[in-house]
């Protein structure tokens, strides 16, 4: 469920914002927050990896003193893609990989899945009807946000999004590991019954969906990587093991090659990319070990 939203979140919104109402800020209680961050460091170079969540509770007090100075610090600044907040640029990539004009969204669908979706989308004024044309992972996609979306949480005051808008205001280099098409290439399953496959994995989950988010956020604040690791990638590999080496392994195993030529050169970098994509066995983290890099985890 939720270890889906790393990558294709904007187009998603795009969608969302036009039909559902925002969830009233929720007042958080303020915590020792302190999400895992690790540092790489050379000779002559300083790589600071911090886990990201892509939605936040808006008076969510996460940008600790020891995130923001390490981050004030970097000369060049990484996130998984360079343009996450160009509404712009998403929307013709909404169109091409979220839509299929000749497709039926609800076909493979028993009566009794159709009418839990119409239920899950009826808060949007939307039903299965409405969205013919939608592929399936996508309506699944549109649902888990909706739901993330009315328990308190945006991707406006998301990590990722805001040190985004640091970066430009004091005038960094803002560098992306991929694309926003390539990331949404990669959300998008390989067939129709991998599709059909995506939307049940929803529907399984929204029962649990406040409790898993809620456990989920709290393992972030407490920087608890073996608790991340479980909530989100063996949730993932046991669920959709398609998706799991789709979203995670293979975009990992593109980006740690990129890291290594960070590394080659001088100066102070900050990575920002999705809590899950530093955690577990496929993680870049465990890809650089194997290439002899050591990240070690940051002291608060």
């Amino acid at each position: 469920m939720i270890s889906r939203l790393k990558t294709g979140l904007l187009a998603a919104v795009l969608f969302v914002s036009a039909f559902a109402p925002m969830a009233a800020p929720a007042k958080a209680p303020e915590v020792a927050v302190k999400p895992a961050m690790w540092v790489i460091r050379d000779a002559d170079s300083t790589i600071y990896l911090l886990g990201s969540i892509h939605v936040m509770k808006p008076d969510t007090v996460w940008l600790t003193p020891a995130i923001q100075s390490r981050f004030d610090s970097a000369e060049d600044v990484w996130f998984e893609i360079p343009d996450l907040d160009d509404k712009a640029a998403a929307a013709p990539m909404a169109q091409k990989y979220m839509f299929d004009p000749i497709g039926d969204m609800s076909a493979g669908l028993t009566p009794e899945e159709v009418a839990g979706v119409d239920a899950l989308l009826k808060p949007m004024g939307l039903n299965t009807a409405a969205l013919k044309a939608m592929r399936k992972w996508a309506v699944g996609l549109i649902i888990t946000l909706q739901q993330i979306n009315s328990l308190g949480y945006t991707t406006e005051t998301g990590v990722d999004v805001t040190l985004m808008k640091q970066a430009r205001a004091k005038t960094k280099t803002v560098h992306g590991f991929e694309t926003m098409e390539s990331q949404m290439q990669a959300l998008v399953p390989d067939n129709e019954a991998d599709e059909l496959t995506a939307l049940r994995t929803t529907l399984k989950d929204i029962d649990t969906m406040p409790q898993d988010i809620g456990d989920l956020f709290a393992a972030w604040e407490r920087g608890d990587a073996e608790a991340l690791n479980h909530l989100m990638i063996d949730k993932m590999q046991a669920e959709d093991p398609k998706s799991y080496q789709r979203l995670i392994v293979q975009r990992n195993a593109a980006w740690a090659p990129q890291i290594e030529d960070i590394l080659a050169g001088k100066g102070t970098v900050f990575i920002t990319v999705g809590a899950g994509h530093l955690v577990g066995p496929d993680s870049v983290i465990a890809m650089l070990k194997t290439h002899g890099i050591a990240a070690e985890r940051v002291a608060y």
